[in-house]
């Protein structure tokens, strides 16, 4: 097929519009404003426009984003033994962040590992790019569900992090139990009232939005002296089928800023940039589904408890004598009526209720994938029809009216870093996550370990959010599942977990580090982010550095806004 070329050559594109970079033009341009006016800048956007999309997926319900295929895309993604993995990544402007974005910063000390700097000046960065969420105090106002899980949880021995930066809140390092209240951008009612994508004046004339087009190859030139420049990028229109080339201009850069594609764009570019750390340490945090259980009908639900604002972390540590090392665990709450939840629990009980052989097919098929959650989805509903007709008639036997049963439900799901990271392989153009990999010197497997340990030991908390669904729904949830409700129930559900109903967070981490393949930008600020062997591309997204511990689209944004701080820089003597 033939390539259009656009006639317009761009001084800055941006492959992506999610976190990183609205975290990147949050600062880029307001500083660039007067220094260059007549700047253009490119942004292209696989997904669709965050301001054109239906009101229900980004106003109200995020869970149908997260349930419908339009907008949620699958990696193929397999453990190194071929066991598939559900793992993806949300494609649409603003990327997950426009969907539903969970405020936590990872701690200072960490980021000052993994990009370098001094701890002050990440803790100065997030107040700086926290002010422009200008986020309310979390704890204010709390609704009944939230109340409902701090108070179980404080009996059980957990702790407010009352350490935030303007009122979202960092990880402590070294603390084993604690609650981390978070703001959202949903007001009262559920409403989206804030997002990523509002960091950015997408109406300023420099930019330039291109959605629905996804970018295949980077073009690159070698001049006579080795030095590698890219040229501009080949995207294909998703909508006509066509190929469109965007140059850059003979000063231009190039951003990458598309996460999990990131990688995949620079991979078979190795040779060319002598640069062979590309697509190595990659990881994703493990999830595993917990039970579901019928919230007291005197806790009244809001639309924005959904996904109630509430971490709860714990420290896992290995025994002196045994190997392993410290993982933090994540437990997310998700609470509201049946039909707010089913397209959330259609996408993980996609990972429970489908072979593996059937999974191996979905992750590489789309529309494929596309049939299967709506198939998921309708047999949810129907079980839910079900449900309310037996109610119905039961209540006219007792010479009651007729009604639907009018339940809230309360579930949870805990999320981890694995123990060992993946990598991208280009030959067969699959991402290999090692997921429950046996340590073969050791004989231990941490994930396994860890895993079991850590559900047991919160099942007290688990069944505490809840009573537990009538005798008949729970016998039918562990039949497909294997979730425990009690703590003998955990270790068969890890086992069979781990070969059959595998699920990853969506947050493709790695693949391109700070140090190894980007520049810290330590003796020069202006290369910060830039690819190592190249002369004029940048990334700025979280295939930047290792997988957060806790949620990590907060990482991704400060990311961004990182390398714009420093590329910024009128001069070195300025840093």
């Amino acid at each position: 097929m033939e390539t259009s070329t656009e006639l317009i050559a761009y001084d800055l594109i941006i492959v992506g519009s999610g976190n990183g970079a609205c975290g990147f033009l949050s600062h880029y341009l307001p500083h660039k404003a007067i220094i260059a006016p007549d700047e253009k800048i490119l942004v292209i956007e696989e997904g669709d426009d965050f301001f054109s999309t239906s009101d229900i997926t980004h106003q109200n319900n995020w869970t149908q984003s997260y349930g419908e295929e339009n907008v949620f895309k699958l990696h193929n993604a397999l453990t190194p033994s071929g066991l598939p993995i559900i793992s993806g990544r949300a494609c649409t402007m603003g990327g997950g962040g426009s969907i539903n974005y969970t405020m936590i910063h990872e701690s200072s000390e960490w980021l000052s590992q993994q990009m370098g700097h001094s701890v002050d000046y990440w803790d100065g960065l997030k107040t700086e790019l926290n002010q422009k969420f200008a986020r309310p105090n979390p704890g204010d106002k709390l609704s009944p569900v939230s109340q409902h899980i701090l108070e179980i949880a404080t009996k059980l021995g957990f702790k407010i992090n009352t350490h935030t930066t303007e009122n979202i809140p960092n990880y402590q390092e070294g603390n084993k139990q604690l609650l981390h209240l978070f703001p959202t951008q949903f007001n009262y009612f559920g409403q989206r009232t804030h997002s990523g994508v509002f960091l950015v004046p997408w109406s300023d004339p420099r930019l330039t939005l291109k959605t629905r087009h996804r970018v295949e190859v980077l073009k690159w030139e070698k001049s006579s002296d080795g030095i590698v420049h890219c040229v501009g990028v080949e995207t294909i229109n998703l909508d006509s089928g066509k190929k469109v080339f965007f140059a850059l201009a003979p000063t231009g850069k190039l951003l990458l800023c598309a996460g999990g594609a990131t990688p995949r764009l620079l991979i078979s570019h190795q040779a060319l940039l002598s640069n062979y750390a590309i697509g190595k340490q990659v990881s994703d945090h493990i999830v595993l589904p917990l039970g579901i259980y019928l919230l007291d009908p005197k806790i009244s639900i809001t639309g924005r408890d959904v996904y109630v604002p509430i971490f709860a972390t714990t420290l896992w540590q290995p025994k002196t004598s045994k190997a392993g090392h410290e993982i933090v665990c994540c437990f997310d709450f998700f609470s509201g009526n049946f039909e707010r939840l089913w397209y959330l629990l259609s996408h993980l009980y996609l990972a429970f209720l489908l072979p593996n052989w059937v999974k191996r097919i979905v992750i590489r098929v789309p529309l494929i994938f596309y049939f299967i959650k709506n198939s998921i989805r309708i047999l949810i509903e129907f079980i839910n029809f079900l449900i309310n007709l037996l109610w119905g008639i039961s209540r006219v036997l007792e010479g009651k009216s007729w009604s639907h049963e009018n339940y809230n439900l309360v579930t949870a799901i805990v999320r981890f870093n694995p123990a060992n990271e993946g990598y991208y392989d280009p030959q067969k153009n699959k991402i290999l996550l090692d997921f429950f990999t046996d340590n073969s010197s050791s004989n231990f497997n941490q994930d396994l370990t860890l895993s079991e340990q850590v559900i047991t030991e919160q099942m007290e908390l688990l069944n505490n959010l809840g009573n537990q669904p009538h005798w008949l729904v729970k016998g039918i949830i562990r039949w497909f599942t294997k979730i425990p409700y009690n703590q003998q129930q955990v270790s068969n559900y890890i086992q069979v977990y781990r070969k059959k109903f595998l699920l990853s967070q969506q947050h493709l981490s790695g693949g391109c580090l700070f140090g190894q393949v980007l520049d810290q930008g330590l003796n020069n600020p202006l290369e910060t982010g830039k690819v190592f062997g190249s002369n004029n591309v940048y990334v700025a997204d979280l295939s930047s550095v290792a997988l957060p511990r806790i949620s990590p689209q907060m990482t991704a944004y400060l990311i961004g806004f990182h390398v714009a701080k420093n590329l910024c820089k009128d001069n070195i003597s300025d840093h």
